[in-house]
C-alpha cells in the first residue's frame, strides 16, 4: 500500500513536467521544420533566378494546392501547412504550370503559427528573388509558434524573417526581440 502511495505521488509530479517537455520538443521540431523550408525556398530562389514562393496553404496536400489568405482556418495561421513552388508567372499564386517544390502537411501538435508583418497584418506568402531577398516584405516579419493555452507564453518560439530573406529564432521567444 505504501508503495502505491509513493508511486502516485511521484506520478503527480512527473506527468506535468513530462507534458511540458513533450510540448517544448514539439514546438522546437516544428520551428526547425519551418526554418529548414524557409532556407530551402531562399536557396531555390537564388538557384532558379528568383520567383520561388513559400506560402501558407489551407490544403497543402490537395491535388492542386493553393496559397491561403489571412490567418487561415480557425485563425491559427500556418498550422494548416504550407507549400513551396516556383512562381513562373511572378503573380504570387500557385498556377497549374508552376512546379511544386515542397509540401508541408498540416501540423496538429501545436495550436498556432501566425505570420505577422510589420504593419500587424497577416503574412501568408514569402516570395524570394534571385538574390535571396524577399520581394513582398517591408520590414521584419515575425512567426510566433505557440503551444496550447496552458503553455502558450513559456513555450512560444518566434521566428524572425528579415527583408534579406534570412530567418532566425528570436533568442528569448519574444516578438520584440526581432527588431
Amino acid at each position: 500500500m505504501l508503495v502505491i502511495v509513493i508511486v502516485a505521488i511521484l506520478i503527480t509530479f512527473a506527468v506535468p513536467s513530462f507534458q511540458w517537455m513533450i510540448q517544448k520538443v514539439t514546438i522546437s521540431s516544428n520551428v526547425n521544420t519551418f526554418l529548414s523550408d524557409m532556407r530551402y525556398a531562399r536557396s531555390e530562389g537564388i538557384r532558379r533566378g528568383g520567383g520561388v514562393v513559400l506560402c501558407r496553404s489551407d490544403a497543402p496536400e490537395a491535388a492542386a494546392p493553393a496559397c491561403g489568405s489571412g490567418f487561415g482556418p480557425g485563425g491559427n495561421g500556418w498550422v494548416s501547412g504550407w507549400i513551396i513552388f516556383q512562381d513562373l508567372s511572378n503573380d504570387g499564386n500557385k498556377n497549374t504550370n508552376d512546379p511544386l517544390l515542397r509540401v508541408q502537411a498540416p501540423i496538429i501538435a501545436i495550436n498556432s503559427i501566425l505570420g505577422i508583418l510589420p504593419d500587424s497584418s497577416s503574412s501568408t506568402t514569402f516570395s524570394f528573388t534571385a538574390t535571396g531577398r524577399l520581394r513582398n516584405l517591408t520590414g521584419v516579419a515575425t512567426m510566433p509558434f505557440g503551444g496550447d493555452s496552458m503553455f502558450a507564453k513559456t513555450m512560444q518560439r518566434v521566428v524572425c524573417v528579415s527583408l534579406s530573406g534570412r530567418a532566425q529564432i528570436a533568442g528569448d521567444g519574444n516578438i520584440a526581440s526581432c527588431d
